[in-house]
């Protein structure tokens, strides 16, 4: 029951974001299909690869071409494999691996992660730059750290950045923009 309402609620953060994504004009409408297409196959043969199982919680997020990796792997060896599971699709300009290579986390540090990236969406709304569209930032949470991605301006990833930091919960803000300028 509890992972079924996890899952509903990472489901539906998805869903939301990749709303708000093709709204914006910084990215066509071809990039984010292929971007959305990218992350189900990529995360499907993640999940699929029998190596990994057991071995590894990983999630993926494709933003204008570049494929981010994170989460928990036992070994570098299964950090590695992972990586290479994804490497070689049409449409990637670059994969970038964070998986950290630690113990597997617990169910309950995946629903705090939830939490988190759903807080920090929600900070993004009270940015006031001119110009500033949330739904360019694709925001994603493992063990507390935050991972943006997206197609913004300097200031834009500033703004965005300073706001993060200050939510609550927050271990790390790493940057895996893209610059407009």
């Amino acid at each position: 029951m509890r992972k079924t309402i996890v899952v509903t609620t990472l489901l539906s953060l998805c869903l939301a974001l990749a709303a708000c994504s093709i709204f914006t004009p910084r990215r066509g409408f071809n990039r984010v299909l292929n971007d959305r297409n990218v992350q189900i196959t990529a995360q499907r043969a993640l999940d699929n690869d029998p190596q990994l199982g057991g071995r590894a919680h990983i999630g993926t997020s494709v933003y204008n071409g570049v494929l981010l990796m994170i989460g928990e792997a036992s070994t570098e060896e299964v950090k590695q494999r992972a990586e290479a599971d994804v490497t070689g699709y049409q449409g990637v300009q670059r994969v970038v691996n964070l998986i950290d290579v630690m113990p597997l986390q617990s169910v309950g540090r995946s629903a705090l992660d939830a939490s988190l990236t759903a807080r920090v969406k929600t900070s993004l709304l009270h940015i006031d730059l001119h110009g500033f569209d949330p739904g360019r930032v694709k925001v994603s949470s493992a063990h507390g750290n935050v991972y943006l991605m997206g197609l913004v301006s300097h200031q834009e990833a500033d703004a965005v950045v300073n706001i993060v930091r200050t939510v609550a919960g927050v271990n790390k803000v790493v940057q895996v923009f893209e610059y407009t300028d």
